[in-house]
């Protein structure tokens, strides 16, 4: 009797039917993000990582001039 409560415990968990693993995925996909969301990100970092650039270069020439 214990060996077969411990061979049952070993027992991999029972895996979802195709129709429920099917729905999971299909309810995930409204949080994904599309291929205009990518290209609108690209451009905003693109943006953001150039203006602090030139903000850093900016402030290490004020700061180099000062006496």
């Amino acid at each position: 009797m214990a060996t077969e409560m411990a061979n049952e415990s070993l027992q991999p968990p029972a895996q979802p039917q195709h129709g429920e693993r099917l729905a999971r995925l299909e309810g995930a996909y409204p949080h994904l993000a599309t291929k205009a969301d990518l290209e609108r990100l690209q451009s905003t970092l693109i943006k953001w990582i150039v203006g602090t650039g030139i903000a850093l270069f900016a402030a290490m020439q004020f700061f180099d001039r000062m006496p």
